[in-house]
């Protein structure tokens, strides 16, 4: 959605509608308010992690300020802000040594004045089997396995205002070789993104993770009674978030963005985010960020650079995440636009 296309500005009666409707949603998914204590009350833990390092860097409060493919991961209405198309590869060093990553690509799409697009996120470790006769393990290994895969498309419906709505494919296996349950799930992600018209002052919202309860298929045997029992069913990792962004200095040097994001996860207490990114001559990009609400990983910083061919840009970013005694976190993004 560029503002060369003529289109109205957005005024009230489209904002209060989509506002509405998306206000509605989001308590659907957690209806029970117990405060703190809706820790762990989720299934689908990996659907939490950030994959893109520059948003990461930001401490996630990028839902107005996103743009190309790393919005598949943060708010799909930013798919087509920005014109042409990009893919991005991103790899992620999780603790434990746990290696995680992902794709996404973007491309405009004339017919709905927008963008669409798609990411591929996933994450495979081998560990040791463990029960409770054997708490340092058998003789057995298995392998945990997710990826989500999402596809998804942004619809211009103003010079000024962008909506997104994508579909996401879940999957989960937890060691189906020592007979452990696997786990397939569709869910729905949705966000708009406005312009307000002053200093590229930007206010997001969406909507990720909203769908039906993850169930493991399958049952298993029980040891407190001779019976075959079904797996119990969890709520997804819903969140809704409400972000606003602003570029409070842009001089012949130095381009700023400021961004503040406060959310409502389905399975904990409100989070209130923080981001910061100042770019030197569109090359170098200095980024900080901090969650308020973390119990780890309050502390977010990243770099970034930007090198040019011809019309294509090239991106290289990093960010680093202090977890303290999980020790720390470190993402590497490629963007190639163009």
């Amino acid at each position: 959605m560029t503002g060369s296309s003529g289109r109205r500005l957005a005024g009230p009666g489209v904002l209060v509608p989509i506002l509405t409707l998306l206000l509605g949603i989001a308590p659907a998914g957690a209806q029970t308010d117990l405060g703190g204590q809706r820790v762990g009350t989720s299934s689908g833990s990996f659907l939490k992690i950030p994959i893109d390092a520059r948003g990461s860097a930001m401490a996630g409060a990028v839902c107005s300020c996103v743009s190309g493919p790393a919005a598949i991961f943060w708010n799909p209405a930013g798919l087509g802000i920005e014109p042409g198309s990009g893919v991005l590869a991103s790899g992620i060093d999780y603790p434990a040594g746990i290696p995680a990553g992902g794709l996404a690509a973007s491309f405009p799409f004339e017919p709905i004045d927008g963008a669409i697009g798609f990411g591929f996120a996933g994450l495979t470790h081998d560990m040791r089997e463990t029960d409770e006769n054997h708490p340092l393990g058998t003789d057995r290994s298995f392998t945990y396995s997710v990826w989500a895969l999402t596809l998804g498309a942004s619809f211009g419906l103003t010079d000024k205002l962008s909506s997104g709505l994508a579909v996401k494919a879940y999957h989960e296996a937890l060691g189906p070789e020592v007979g452990g349950p696997t786990l397939t799930a569709w869910l729905v992600d949705a966000g708009v993104i406005y312009f307000v018209g002053y200093r590229q002052t930007r206010l997001g919202i969406a909507l990720s993770n909203f769908g039906p309860d993850l169930r493991p298929g399958g049952t298993f045997n029980s040891h407190r009674a001779p019976a075959e029992i079904r797996y119990t069913g969890f709520s997804p990792p819903t969140f809704f978030r409400f972000g606003a962004s602003v570029d409070p200095w842009n001089g012949e040097r130095w381009q700023t963005t400021a961004s503040i994001e406060i959310g409502h996860p389905a399975d904990n207490r409100e989070v209130v985010r923080l981001g910061f990114e100042a770019t030197l001559q569109h090359a170098l990009a200095l980024r900080a960020g901090y969650d308020f609400a973390a119990d780890a990983l309050h502390l977010n910083a990243g770099l970034g650079a930007r090198l040019r061919f011809g019309e294509a840009v090239l991106h290289a970013d990093y960010s680093f995440s202090d977890g303290g005694y999980f020790g720390s976190v470190h993402r590497w993004t490629l963007r190639y636009l163009w």
